[in-house]
């Protein structure tokens, strides 16, 4: 683990080093100032003004690196093997048991994935409490996402879809 940088030009050159190095999970555009997931095909508009400091650092659990991105509001972003890692928001959805600290856009399309399943390949069934504990998992990802600057307006009308779909099979 290494101090916090706060010089710009150091910020800079140490997040084009480690974005270079993962291209299947980063990209960096310098001119246009935006971070790509490439997972989820999704950019992050990054305004240095708003950089507080980052900080290489190595993951406790796999021991991989990682940067650790403070935003002067408050707010976090680690850049990953995974891509863009942000801590998940539980205004809307309460409090979730076994929450991850971090999440990244590929866990929203992973429980995407495991709720579009329930309604286009099981549609005769209701859902169960665990398919809304997914929604509401799904549903923490997307408001962190957003509070990070995420545009998550496609993630909120898959969500509307899926919440719509879910509500009417536990009517019928």
């Amino acid at each position: 683990m290494s101090l916090p940088i706060t010089d710009r030009a150091a910020q800079r050159a140490l997040l084009e080093r480690f974005v270079a190095a993962r291209p299947f999970a980063l990209g960096w555009d310098a001119e246009a100032g935006l971070l790509l997931d490439v997972a989820a095909q999704k950019v992050l508009a990054l305004d240095w003004a708003r950089v507080a400091w980052l900080e290489e650092r190595t993951d406790a659990d796999n021991q991989r690196p990682y940067l650790a991105l403070a935003l002067g509001d408050g707010s976090s972003l680690a850049l990953a093997e995974q891509g863009l890692a942000f801590s998940p928001v539980t205004t809307s959805s309460g409090p979730l048991p076994g929450l991850p600290k971090a999440v990244c856009l590929r866990d929203l399309q992973a429980a995407e994935g495991r709720l579009t399943h329930l309604l286009l390949d099981h549609p005769d069934d209701p859902p169960e409490r665990g398919h809304l504990e997914t929604f509401l998992f799904c549903l923490a990802v997307v408001d962190g996402a957003r509070a990070v600057g995420f545009d998550i307006g496609p993630e909120e009308r898959r969500l509307e879809r899926i919440l719509a779909e879910l509500e009417a099979r536990k009517r019928g």
